[in-house]
């Protein structure tokens, strides 16, 4: 048993043992065996429900259930989903249960024999997160989490901003205007790198610099928008746009064009967009998490892996 423990990279076991263990493995050319591995993935499978191990879906947000976080309660969907595919139960864990310090909340996952966490999209702008990440084997969905450093499942926001805009060419629009509500840096800046992009190296778009506000300001909209008179507008936050809009009468797609980049896809707005699927999301985090449980790797990656999922358009009914 301390032999499967120290090669299979968990704790319970020293530092010096466990190398001497490797060394001893590496001689005597050991190798784990894939079908073996296999067999044992499929038992995992064929487990009543009862006994099936449990991965956390660990959410850190101020209020066990905030209701301003319900779309990711579609990551914990699909997980689940997935999760049963592999035999595993997904369970939902908050960090903050009971007033807990994360290392006590560690503690706490770790005896209850969980050994895979998916780490929900953390509430605060460049977040960090401190549990014992040697006990366990994680994904982290969305890219808010800055530290440490986790395999991590996306939406491609860049690929999305490159679709839409790609979308609005073919339609004839020429002055583009990129409007962003929530903050950019959630998502490592890419939507933003996206659009200057592709401004640049469109040689018939007329630049027009961005508008970045968190929240919604009516006169730094209507600014923004006398100044450089937009002919579309690509947004994050359509609703906001529409109301903002109506304030003079002005429909889409009849006055502007209107796309957003990252509707998702359970939404029932009729906007023309790039929709994402979030339970595909919470699904492919499981997959990438059951890869590492099989291949025993623990704690904090020395090169983290991200698995970016693209959108689908949705043409809608907001541009001409």
């Amino acid at each position: 048993m301390l032999v499967s423990i120290a090669l299979r990279g968990m704790t319970g076991v020293s530092e010096e043992t466990r190398k001497k263990i490797k060394d001893c493995a590496d001689r005597l050319g050991y190798k784990p065996d894939p079908a073996l591995a296999a067999l044992a993935d499929y038992r995992r499978r064929t487990r009543e429900p009862s006994s099936f191990e449990q991965l956390a879906y660990v959410t850190n947000y101020a209020v066990k259930n905030d209701p301003s976080w319900d779309f990711s309660n579609q990551f914990f969907i699909g997980a689940q989903r997935r999760g049963m595919d592999y035999g595993y139960k997904v369970v939902p864990y908050w960090l903050k249960e009971d007033g807990c310090s994360q290392s006590r909340a560690s503690s706490i996952l770790f005896n209850r024999g969980i050994r895979g966490l998916i780490i929900a999209p953390v509430p605060e702008i460049e977040d960090k997160l401190e549990l014992n990440w040697k006990y366990f084997s994680s994904v982290a969905i969305g890219t808010s989490l800055v530290s440490p450093e986790l395999d991590h499942v996306a939406f491609d926001h860049h690929h999305a901003m490159r679709t839409t805009l790609e979308k609005l060419h073919e339609k004839g629009y020429r002055r583009v205007g990129l409007y962003i509500r929530n903050p950019i840096n959630r998502l490592r800046f890419s939507p933003m790198d996206a659009y200057l992009g592709y401004q640049y190296r469109d040689a018939d778009s007329s630049p027009i610099p961005p508008l970045m506000l968190l929240g919604v300001s009516s006169s730094a909209f209507w600014s923004w928008y006398d100044e450089h008179k937009p002919d579309a507008i690509v947004t994050d936050s359509d609703p906001a746009v529409l109301g903002l809009l109506k304030e003079r009468g002005l429909q889409a797609p009849k006055d502007v064009g209107l796309a957003c980049f990252n509707r998702f896809s359970h939404d029932k707005r009729s906007t023309s967009s790039v929709t994402q699927d979030l339970q595909a999301i919470g699904a492919a985090s499981v997959d990438r998490l059951h890869t590492n449980l099989l291949r025993n790797a623990y704690g904090i990656p020395e090169n983290s892996y991200g698995i970016h999922l693209q959108g689908q358009w949705f043409a809608g009914d907001t541009l001409r």
